[in-house]
């Protein structure tokens, strides 16, 4: 299951939260609280870790051997 970051526009609360593709965003609970009002929150793009780094694969032609 994925790890998605959303964020409230309204108030700027920012959370982290394990869910499906298809679910829906959550709500707001900071603003519900507060103002008695559901806000639906937006989902941010994340910074990945992923990183290549090294001589690597690219360097090898990696993938464009021929025989495979």
């Amino acid at each position: 299951m994925p790890l998605f970051e959303y964020k409230c526009l309204h108030c700027n609360l920012l959370i982290e939260v394990l869910q499906g593709r298809k679910e829906t965003a959550p709500v707001c609970v900071k603003c519900e609280s507060r103002h008695r009002v559901k806000i639906q929150m937006q989902k941010q793009v994340s910074k990945t870790s992923f990183s290549l780094k090294g001589a690597g694969w690219a360097k090898d032609s990696y993938g464009l051997r021929e025989g495979k």
